[in-house]
């Protein structure tokens, strides 16, 4: 089939005529937001095909038109800079499209149901990213069934299975694959396992719509088990090195109580000169939440 290239704002798109339209069979550019364009020789652009944007490592964002009928397998795997899309929702989705995407935060949706839920229109994007990022469940990737209460309570059934697995759970197979990434530090991919469990157990408890007391309880527990001075620190090291500068984030850490006279000090010596906005408010919760010593009684201990 003959094939046309068509440049744009959003760099070079290479394109095919189908019976329905233009298929974008391949992107070629250096921008970090693209746009797709609705038509293309006047026609509309209904598929992107498959590894169509493969292993584009700039690219952080992508907006698709709603005329969007399918999005092949893999259009976007391994492009390990995007952090947000927006797709139709009646979109037919391939297999492996955010394949190793491990920054993507966000999946909206062309034209978002107003009749929904505020606090549902809020999450969703965030939630639904989270299937092929974090929790792995191509059963769950199905924009149309995404928000309604059976969804959300299979999102929270993965998500436990998840959260209860062994931290050790799943080496011993990586090592006969051959993946090098932990070599044979068997508590390095632990501790890995630990932070996946983390990163869902803040998300959940951010984008709370429809989640039980149980379920919430046993989310602040973790948190509250792997904070700093913990055996394991995972919530504060993930909080620090992947949310520094997010108040959301360290608000929730205060509210579940990660923070303790204990570990203060030593929270704030891990922020070094960074993120003077939250070290301030770290040190406004402990005047307000905690108390403090002030300076007579430090000269009597």
């Amino acid at each position: 089939m003959e094939k046309a290239e068509i440049k744009t704002k959003g760099g070079v798109f290479v394109c095919e005529k189908g019976e329905k339209g233009m298929s974008i069979v391949k992107h070629r550019g250096a921008e970090t937001v693209v746009s797709v364009p609705s038509l293309i020789e006047n026609l509309p652009v209904s598929i992107i095909g498959k590894k169509a944007f493969l292993s584009e490592k700039k690219l952080k964002k992508v907006i698709l038109p709603d005329c969007i009928e399918k999005i092949e397998d893999w259009a976007f795997a391994r492009c390990s800079y995007l952090e947000s899309i927006t797709i139709p929702k009646k979109a037919k989705l391939g297999k492996g499209l955010f394949l190793e995407c491990g920054r993507l935060k966000e999946i909206r949706f062309t034209q978002e149901n107003l009749e929904m839920d505020l606090q549902l229109q809020e999450s969703l994007p965030f939630l639904f990213a989270a299937v092929p990022v974090m929790l792995d469940a191509e059963y769950l990737f199905v924009p149309e069934e995404a928000g309604t209460k059976q969804w959300m309570q299979k999102w929270d059934a993965r998500m436990l299975t998840i959260l209860r697995k062994d931290d050790q759970e799943g080496y011993t197979k990586v090592i006969l694959c051959g993946e090098e990434d932990y070599g044979n530090n068997p508590e390095e991919f632990s501790r890995e396992k630990r932070k996946g469990k983390v990163r869902l157990a803040f998300l959940r408890l951010l984008h709370s719509y429809e989640l039980s007391a149980e379920i919430e309880r046993e989310l602040k527990e973790y948190l509250l088990n792997h904070t700093k001075g913990c055996e394991t620190e995972e919530a504060w090291e993930v909080l620090l090195l992947e949310h520094g500068e997010d108040a959301a984030y360290f608000r929730l850490f205060t509210e579940l109580g990660c923070v303790t006279e204990e570990n203060f000090q030593a929270i704030l010596s891990d922020m070094k000169e960074e993120h003077a906005e939250m070290k301030a408010f770290l040190m406004r919760y402990k005047e307000e939440k905690i108390g403090f010593r002030d300076f007579f009684e430090d000269m009597m201990l």
